[in-house]
Order: C-alpha cells, then sequence, then structure tokens
C-alpha cells in the first residue's frame, strides 16, 4: 500500500489528544463511525478539537489526516 509507514499502529494522528492510528482504528471499527463530523463529535475518542492540525496536513505535516486514516478503514485496509 503506498505510504503504509504512515499507517503503523504506534503513529501519532491527533497530537493533542494522543491518539495514535491504531487506538483509532480500533474505535473507528468498533463504533461504525461513518464520517470525520460524527468522530469529532464523539465523547468517547475526542479528536481534531484543539489545534486542528489532524484536519488538513497531518500533525507532522505528512498527509495523515483524520479523514485519510477513516477512509482506510472504510476500504478494509486497516
Amino acid at each position: 500500500m503506498p505510504y503504509s509507514h504512515l499507517f503503523k499502529d504506534d503513529k501519532i494522528l491527533c497530537s493533542c489528544n494522543h491518539i495514535c492510528v491504531g487506538e483509532a482504528v480500533e474505535f473507528l471499527k468498533t463504533h461504525n463511525i461513518k464520517s470525520v463530523e460524527e468522530w469529532m463529535q464523539s465523547d468517547i475518542q475526542p479528536v481534531g478539537d484543539k489545534c486542528e492540525a489532524c484536519h488538513e496536513e497531518g500533525t507532522e505535516n505528512d498527509g495523515l489526516t483524520l479523514a485519510a486514516v477513516l477512509s482506510q478503514v472504510q476500504q478494509g485496509r486497516l
């Protein structure tokens, strides 16, 4: 998978809330999250509510965004 180095379980997705990719994937699957908006409104695993870097460019400006992870989960790649 292209860019698979971005989707490592221990890679930080949301630094403000200390959420790693692995935690995010488990949450998205368990709670059957269908959109970034639904995910951001969650009280269980809040994301994207502080600095908002994970919305557009990624915490490390690497393109690892909430939408990218959600898309990979929805496609069955994660």
